[in-house]
């Protein structure tokens, strides 16, 4: 990154700092610290496994001994957190250091925006939305990995539009370590370096390029996976994969079709039953379920999965945080003065994702950005289909996207510029 700031940088920084810093305070001094720790994850993934690492010295979940070693989180997050509760910090200064990653990411976009020759306005725009999301805001305030994934890998896209492939490749092999959906991302990005350089470069340059690329990439990733080769003999990321598949599409699709699909029994005498569904050991059975259901029900299975990620793109994740967040906090709100307004903006905010939707579509007819629309409307259709039947969630649709949001409303912008040009060019041509 530039080691100087414009004075525009300054104060999108400001905005979206300022803006989640005034919440953290109000949820500090409102709930206290475990005010931060309002989604179950929370507590039950990130928190516990960062005292397993202190206290324990072991990368683990199990809330009592004996501690075995797991990998249904990938680390960083863990590391992360780890690193301020031995330092003894309060949680408010995990939230802290997660609000300063917002600032950056909303200068980030802003730079991207110049980068891709888009307009100041549209720059500006793109910065000022992804700084203000409510949603957002929200998910920055939790002790979640969302917004350190999205912080590295949105300034991970930043080198990679500034044409820096070797540090872009380690920052996007960070932010798997942060949450393994970016390593279906990182072959997008490849081709697109390919195809970008493939006129430009001598041959020689290119393919000694893309290998450092690919070799920086895994180099990240090697500790972790060797780690989980020695521990549980495979190179796998995550155990929470096929647990997840299993869970959350398997399941669902069976249960939609009156299907009894078998269910793992937990040996007698295994140590720790709350983490017994995480086990990697669990691993070929979730995965034998799965593709039982998928080639016994083909096309009723293709039909659900891609319905189901359809709706996980139009889920209202307003009347999430209106339903589970305001209103059990503040149950007395809705009923008030406030209620009406509030009811509003999440009835209204359906029709405003429409028309950033429809803007973002309408960006490809904008030459310019044509080929980068191509690259992130690919990577977010990976993100999209990787969710699932994550649609019936509700709550957790909208974390995933932070990543890609600001994205959105960048080639939003773009999307409305194309337009005002081409109704102005219809007129002069009348």
């Amino acid at each position: 990154m530039k080691s100087k700031f414009s004075k525009t940088e300054i104060l999108l920084f400001c905005l979206a700092f300022g803006v989640r810093f005034l919440y953290a305070v109000f949820v500090q001094l409102k709930f206290g610290s475990h005010g931060f720790l309002a989604y179950s994850d929370a507590m039950s993934f990130y928190l516990q496994g960062a005292e397993n690492l202190i206290n324990h010295h072991i990368f683990s979940l199990d809330t009592n001994p004996p501690y075995m070693p797991d990998a249904y989180r990938t680390p960083l997050y863990t590391f992360f957190v780890a690193f301020f509760l031995w330092l003894k910090s309060p949680f408010f200064f995990i939230i802290l250091a997660q609000n300063i990653m917002a600032g950056f990411i909303s200068v980030l976009i802003y730079r991207i925006g110049l980068l891709l020759n888009f307009s100041y306005g549209v720059s500006v725009f793109a910065a000022v939305l992804t700084s203000l999301e409510p949603a957002s805001v929200y998910w920055n305030n939790l002790l979640m990995s969302d917004y350190l994934f999205a912080f590295l890998f949105i300034w991970s896209a930043y080198e990679f539009v500034n044409q820096r492939y070797y540090y872009f490749s380690v920052l996007i092999g960070l932010a798997t370590l942060a949450r393994p959906v970016s390593l279906y991302f990182f072959p997008v990005f490849l081709v697109a370096m390919v195809c970008r350089e493939f006129n430009s470069a001598s041959k020689l340059r290119l393919a000694r390029g893309f290998v450092v690329t690919l070799l920086i990439f895994f180099t990240a990733l090697f500790p972790w996976t060797l780690r989980n080769k020695i521990v549980f003999d495979t190179w796998q990321l995550s155990s929470a994969s096929w647990y997840n598949v299993y869970t959350f599409l398997a399941q669902r699709f069976a249960d939609s079709r009156g299907i009894a699909l078998a269910q793992r029994i937990m040996p007698e005498g295994y140590p720790n039953p709350q983490t017994f569904a995480y086990d990697f050991a669990n691993t070929a059975f979730y995965k034998q379920q799965f593709f039982k259901i998928a080639k016994e029900h083909p096309l009723a299975y293709f039909k659900f999965h891609l319905s189901s990620a359809w709706r996980s793109i139009w889920n209202n994740h307003y009347r999430y945080l209106v339903d589970y967040v305001i209103k059990p906090k503040f149950p007395t709100l809705l009923s008030g003065v406030y209620g009406g307004p509030i009811r509003m903006f999440v009835t209204t905010s359906s029709v405003i994702k429409f028309i950033i939707f429809g803007l973002f579509i309408f960006s490809y007819f904008d030459k310019r950005s044509r080929p980068w629309f191509g690259l992130f409307i690919v990577v977010m259709a990976i993100n999209t289909l990787t969710l699932g039947s994550a649609a019936y969630l509700g709550a957790d649709v909208s974390r995933y996207n932070i990543p890609l949001s600001p994205f959105v409303f960048l080639f939003a912008g773009a999307g409305f510029v194309a337009v005002i040009n081409n109704i102005r060019f219809f007129y002069e041509r009348r």
